[in-house]
């Protein structure tokens, strides 16, 4: 996640010095999540019958080839193509690493271990566009690529050699259903719901705030690099701490909680105009993370451990969140192109209030269920 989190920020600018426009933009981020999206389900169902560390440390060392890819894409193809290969490698590492920790986490645990998870996984990215917006500032933005890719690699050696195999995952799925069984629950389709919209807004956010930090407020890589790694360090410090009280408390309130507070920050970005006030915006959008996702991991691990296939489970978590960042750039491209940088802003985070009503209405529903039984 150090590695992904190093190039994010760089992207929009990098695809903008070949002459991309809002909508080339909004492809190029898109574009990872599309393969990414493709290739979900597929590797979720094989993780489960095979094991979990050939997909994990395929997936590293693809991520370590795609910064040569970076450095040789002189053009918005060749940029899209490097997108698509990483998004392949996202598809076999990121959910399959949240499978593999959703199965050894104790019953009743959930929040706190999902918690110290997500302090790692947002770790990575929180540092990233800091480290990355340094390094491009003083080596150039070919530094960046070689960066992300020294890092993948030494997660690759890392994973081959320390990470222990987990088998007997394949033996249990054998017997199971389709993906039609994940649609069931009630619960798990609010938790859909509630990851697609939100992660709708995530994409604006990475796709454009870069932009609307160059070009209007007139900020330095670094700076831009801070404010992204700002709302994720926030959140990385929230997990721990929110994913223990997760446990003792109602899980959803902190999902709703935090799901209002991302669209209220996203809405308030456009009217920001000097570096203090995007500050403080990013603040917003850092507790929201903080808040809401260990909580939403959790109930996600809750709902895996009932039907039984964690890696399908984890693959349609992540499967939403990639549909939500197809989504989220393209629209904010369309928007910023044809209508205004605020309206891009402004409507992510409409779309992020109508998945937490979405969830709200979706979680309810089973416990006047429970009382009628």
């Amino acid at each position: 996640m150090l590695g992904m989190g190093i190039v994010a920020p760089l992207l929009p600018l990098y695809a903008q010095h070949y002459g991309a426009t809002g909508i080339a933009i909004g492809l190029v981020f898109a574009s990872f999540s599309i393969s990414r999206t493709l290739l979900l389900p597929i590797i979720g169902k094989l993780s489960d019958r095979r094991g979990r560390k050939i997909f994990i440390t395929t997936g590293l060392f693809l991520f370590s080839l795609t910064s040569i890819g970076y450095i040789e894409a002189t053009n918005i193809p060749l940029l899209v193509l490097t997108r698509t290969i990483q998004g392949i490698a996202a598809a076999m590492v990121i959910p399959i690493a949240l499978a593999y920790m959703g199965e050894i986490t104790p019953g009743g645990k959930e929040g706190t271990y999902m918690g110290i998870f997500n302090f790692f996984f947002y770790g990575g990215l929180a540092a990233g566009p800091i480290f990355g917006g340094i390094v491009k500032d003083a080596f150039g933005i070919n530094s960046s690529f070689y960066t992300m890719g020294l890092i993948s690699f030494v997660g690759f050696l890392l994973s081959l050699f320390f990470l222990p195999e987990k088998r007997s995952a394949g033996k249990r799925a054998t017997t199971r259903k389709g993906y039609s069984q994940f649609f069931r629950p009630r619960a798990l389709k609010g938790i859909f719901t509630y990851r697609l919209c939100f992660s709708i807004g995530i994409g604006v956010t990475w796709a454009f705030l870069p932009i609307f930090g160059d070009n209007i407020l007139r900020l330095s890589s670094s700076q831009i690099g801070f404010l992204i790694s700002l709302n994720v360090l926030i959140a990385t410090l929230l997990q721990t701490p929110f994913g223990k009280l997760a446990d003792k408390i109602n899980k959803g309130w902190f999902v709703v909680i935090g799901g209002i507070m991302a669209a209220c920050a996203l809405m308030v970005i456009p009217f920001t105009r000097n570096f203090t006030e995007i500050f403080i915006a990013n603040l917003l959008l850092g507790f929201s993370g903080g808040i809401a996702m260990p909580a939403l991991t959790a109930l996600v691990v809750e709902e895996g451990k009932k039907i039984g296939e964690m890696g399908s489970m984890m693959s349609l978590f992540v499967l939403f969140h990639s549909i939500g960042m197809i989504i989220g750039p393209l629209l904010a491209g369309f928007s910023a192109e044809y209508i205004s940088i605020t309206a891009t802003f402004i409507g992510g985070g409409a779309i992020g209030l109508a998945g937490v009503a979405g969830f709200g209405i979706l979680m309810k529903q089973p416990r006047k269920t429970q009382i009628h039984k």
